[in-house]
C-alpha cells in the first residue's frame, strides 16, 4: 500500500471521529458551565479540564491536518495524516485517566 492511500485511510478514520463531535461539544460546554461540589482533588480537576480542552480542539487539529495534506500532496503527507490519530490517542488516554481517578 502506498503512502497516499494510507494517508487517505488515516484521514477518513480521523474524519469518522468527527461524527460525535457536536454531542461532545455540548457535553464540554455543560462540563465547563457546571458547578463543582468542592471535594474534588486537584488532579481530577486538571484531568477533566485537560480532557475538555483536548476534545474541543480536535476539530481544529483535523482541519489543519486535512488542509496541509491537500496542499503538500506528496511531501510529509503520511506524517501529517497521522497527527489526528495521535490526538485521538491522547484523548482516550485522558479519558482512561479520568475514569481511573474517579
Amino acid at each position: 500500500m502506498n503512502k497516499k492511500a494510507l494517508s487517505i485511510i488515516f484521514l477518513v478514520i480521523g474524519g469518522l471521529a468527527l461524527l460525535p463531535y457536536p454531542f461532545m461539544m455540548i457535553g464540554n460546554i455543560m462540563q465547563i458551565a457546571g458547578s463543582r461540589s468542592g471535594d474534588e482533588s486537584a488532579m481530577l480537576i486538571f484531568v477533566v479540564f485537560s480532557f475538555v480542552i483536548v476534545s474541543s480542539l480536535y476539530l481544529i487539529t483535523y482541519l489543519v491536518c486535512l488542509i496541509l495534506a491537500i496542499v503538500k500532496r506528496k511531501r510529509g503527507i503520511l506524517l501529517i495524516s497521522t497527527i489526528p490519530l495521535f490526538h485521538l490517542l491522547l484523548l482516550f488516554a485522558l479519558l482512561l485517566v479520568w475514569f481511573l481517578i474517579e
